[in-house]
Protein backbone atom coordinates (compact mmCIF):
# COMPACT_ATOMS: atom_id res chain seq x y z
CA UNK A 1 0.00 0.00 0.00
CA UNK A 2 1.77 3.03 -1.12
CA UNK A 3 1.86 6.27 1.68
CA UNK A 4 0.36 9.69 0.20
CA UNK A 5 2.65 12.53 0.83
CA UNK A 6 0.03 13.93 3.12
CA UNK A 7 0.68 11.22 5.45
CA UNK A 8 4.25 11.34 5.25
CA UNK A 9 4.22 15.31 6.33
CA UNK A 10 1.19 15.12 8.65
CA UNK A 11 4.00 12.06 10.39
CA UNK A 12 6.93 14.65 10.46
CA UNK A 13 4.53 17.87 11.43
CA UNK A 14 3.63 15.28 14.47
CA UNK A 15 6.97 14.85 15.84
CA UNK A 16 8.51 18.09 15.61
CA UNK A 17 5.44 19.34 17.87
CA UNK A 18 6.32 16.72 20.30
CA UNK A 19 8.94 18.92 21.59
CA UNK A 20 6.41 22.10 22.52
CA UNK A 21 4.70 19.88 24.15
CA UNK A 22 6.96 18.49 27.08
CA UNK A 23 7.99 21.47 29.24
CA UNK A 24 11.95 21.74 29.78
CA UNK A 25 14.05 20.96 32.98
CA UNK A 26 16.23 23.28 34.69
CA UNK A 27 17.76 26.30 34.19
CA UNK A 28 18.69 27.78 30.58
CA UNK A 29 17.66 29.02 27.17
CA UNK A 30 15.39 26.23 26.33
CA UNK A 31 12.88 27.87 27.99
CA UNK A 32 12.72 30.62 24.99
CA UNK A 33 9.27 30.49 23.11
CA UNK A 34 7.92 29.23 26.11
CA UNK A 35 5.00 30.06 28.47
CA UNK A 36 6.46 32.27 31.70
CA UNK A 37 3.58 30.51 33.91
CA UNK A 38 5.17 26.63 33.10
CA UNK A 39 8.29 28.56 33.91
CA UNK A 40 7.29 29.63 37.26
CA UNK A 41 5.27 26.49 37.74
CA UNK A 42 8.44 24.14 37.63
CA UNK A 43 11.26 26.80 38.70
CA UNK A 44 9.24 28.04 41.40
CA UNK A 45 8.49 31.92 41.75
CA UNK A 46 11.62 34.12 40.56
CA UNK A 47 13.97 36.03 43.51
CA UNK A 48 13.23 38.90 41.77
CA UNK A 49 10.83 41.03 38.90
CA UNK A 50 11.99 43.38 37.09
CA UNK A 51 9.86 45.92 35.13
CA UNK A 52 12.29 47.06 32.43
CA UNK A 53 11.67 50.64 31.61
CA UNK A 54 9.97 52.40 28.35
CA UNK A 55 9.93 51.51 25.91
CA UNK A 56 10.41 48.00 27.12
CA UNK A 57 7.28 45.69 27.26
CA UNK A 58 9.55 42.93 28.84
CA UNK A 59 9.46 42.10 32.68
CA UNK A 60 13.25 40.25 33.63
CA UNK A 61 12.70 37.38 36.04
CA UNK A 62 15.60 37.03 37.89
CA UNK A 63 16.43 33.53 39.75
CA UNK A 64 19.60 34.01 41.89
CA UNK A 65 20.02 31.07 43.48
CA UNK A 66 19.61 32.27 47.06
CA UNK A 67 22.40 34.94 46.59
CA UNK A 68 21.85 38.48 46.29
CA UNK A 69 22.04 40.16 43.17
CA UNK A 70 25.71 40.46 41.64
CA UNK A 71 26.72 38.07 43.84
CA UNK A 72 25.52 34.73 42.62
CA UNK A 73 27.52 32.24 41.38
CA UNK A 74 25.35 31.66 38.39
CA UNK A 75 22.23 34.33 38.29
CA UNK A 76 19.90 33.00 35.92
CA UNK A 77 17.94 36.06 33.86
CA UNK A 78 14.10 35.30 31.69
CA UNK A 79 13.12 38.40 29.73
CA UNK A 80 9.24 37.72 29.66
CA UNK A 81 6.10 39.94 27.51
CA UNK A 82 3.35 38.83 27.99
CA UNK A 83 3.03 35.34 29.35
CA UNK A 84 6.31 34.20 26.92
CA UNK A 85 9.74 33.89 27.83
CA UNK A 86 11.43 35.77 24.85
CA UNK A 87 14.48 35.89 26.05
CA UNK A 88 17.79 34.03 28.34
CA UNK A 89 21.15 35.66 29.87
CA UNK A 90 23.14 34.10 32.78
CA UNK A 91 25.97 35.41 34.80
CA UNK A 92 28.27 35.00 37.70
CA UNK A 93 31.64 33.55 38.54
CA UNK A 94 30.60 30.06 37.88
CA UNK A 95 32.45 28.54 35.12
CA UNK A 96 30.55 28.44 31.42
CA UNK A 97 28.13 31.11 33.32
CA UNK A 98 27.67 33.27 30.17
CA UNK A 99 25.75 32.22 28.04
CA UNK A 100 22.87 34.90 26.04
CA UNK A 101 20.04 33.84 23.96
CA UNK A 102 16.73 35.31 22.43
CA UNK A 103 15.77 38.72 22.99
CA UNK A 104 17.08 40.24 26.32
CA UNK A 105 16.70 43.94 27.04
CA UNK A 106 13.62 44.25 24.58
Amino acid sequence: MPISRSMIVAALLGLAGCSLTIKPQGQGPQWIERPASDLVETLGAPDRRVRLPPPSLSTVYLYLGGAQPGFAICEHDYFVRGDTVIGYSEHGTGPGCNRTAGRVGE
